[in-house]
């Protein structure tokens, strides 16, 4: 069985669990869905005066599916004001540092509650414990907005248990591009061949890692079918306790 010298995570789907049930009900054109726009309905009635609450959702969504495109090309990360702000330029505001601060102050909000619907299971939170008496432990997290990903990590106890914790938002480049791995590497001061990297993504994760010469454990959660242009994970396991097999042998 390989040994390896350091292990690095993914955070959402594989050190945190996504708990939808607690974000507030939105209903929206006859359908009722789990959304934060539940909770920053008021706040955008109260400060987006120049537009309805309908158009301002229409203009959020077609700067999110803008943004998701760019970010898939370019692989930079965009920081979630810049969503808000494109949102509201859309709507016809300037770009002026009260436009700025509307969109701080509404993306401080989907942040907050964001980081109420994510959660550390104390399962995950035992085996991270015990990893971290073996081995030096990272972070490697596509997010964009890096206050929240730390807020979690210290939330839930677990902050201290990763050196480096590196974040899209704070890094600039997104996975799967191989930067934002080697320069994870080079802070744990280990090569692509001796570290196993561990998450979700098919893309972000697997293909990323691959890329970067890392091993690879894939969490499928949900037992999902590998996609035939995706080169097989070294692993595969349903969360990461179940790694304990390879990482924490008796």
């Amino acid at each position: 069985m390989k040994q390896y010298k350091a292990v690095v995570f993914d955070l959402f789907n594989t050190v945190a669990l996504w708990r939808p049930d607690r974000m507030p009900i939105f209903e929206w054109r006859g359908k009722t869905s789990h959304s934060t726009m539940g909770l920053l309905q008021e706040a955008v009635e109260q400060q987006v005066t120049e537009a309805s609450f309908e158009a301002f959702v229409d203009s959020l969504t077609k700067a999110n599916d803008e943004l998701v495109i760019r970010r898939e090309r370019e692989m930079r990360e965009i920081p979630s004001i810049e969503r808000f702000m494109l949102a509201l330029t859309k709507l016809g505001y300037l770009a002026t540092p009260e436009t700025s601060r509307i969109a701080r102050m509404l993306s401080l909000l989907h942040m907050e509650q964001l980081a109420k619907a994510v959660e550390v299971p104390v399962a995950h939170i035992d085996f991270l414990a015990r990893l971290r008496t073996r081995y030096p432990i990272g972070l490697l997290s596509n997010f964009d907005h890096g206050p929240t990903v730390r807020r979690i990590l210290k939330r839930d106890r677990v902050s201290s248990y990763f050196d480096p914790i590196v974040i899209s938002d704070e890094h600039g480049w997104r996975k799967p591009h191989a930067n934002i791995f080697l320069d994870t590497l080079a802070m744990l001061s280990a090569n692509p061949e001796t570290v196993l990297y561990v998450g979700d993504s098919v893309v972000d994760d697997v293909l990323g890692a691959r890329g970067a010469g890392l091993d690879v454990a894939w969490i499928n959660a949900r037992a999902q079918q590998l996609p035939d242009e995706i080169p097989p994970p070294d692993y595969e396991v349903t969360a990461i306790p179940a790694l304990s097999t390879l990482l924490l042998p008796e």
